[in-house]
């Protein structure tokens, strides 16, 4: 019993240091909108306290909060002073949810932000 007390609470140990303990704040700067057939800009704003961080690599798929239209998977370019942009062409406008997956220095971060798309 002691040896499975060790070794889960190692592992715990373990798992907290692989954990993100950063304090990023990713926000949606320019929401994506539907237009038909033709690619909208989205763009993410990452902080921290305030300050805008630069140099991550951030991939982000989007899926319909409360529909089931798949999974759209982008790839964010860094265009500086913390902001994230790709484009996007969604089948519908609605609430959509973007899980969000960056990295730094190889240090991962994940966060999910519902947003809402309108039509253009």
């Amino acid at each position: 019993m002691r040896k499975l007390f060790s070794i889960l609470t190692l592992l715990l140990i373990f798992l907290t240091g692989c954990s993100s303990g950063s304090n990023y704040e990713f926000t949606i700067d320019t929401p994506p909108t539907y237009n038909g057939e033709k690619d909208s800009p989205i763009i993410f704003k990452v902080s921290e306290d305030g300050k805008p961080i630069e140099g991550l690599e951030i991939i982000a798929n989007l899926e319909m909060a409360k529909m089931d239209h798949g999974e759209i998977h982008l790839n964010l370019q860094d265009k500086g002073n913390g902001l994230y942009e790709s484009s996007v062409e969604l089948p519908m406008a609605g609430e959509w949810i973007a899980n969000i997956e960056a990295e730094k220095d190889g240090e991962s971060f994940e966060k999910a932000i519902t947003f809402d798309v309108d039509e253009e």
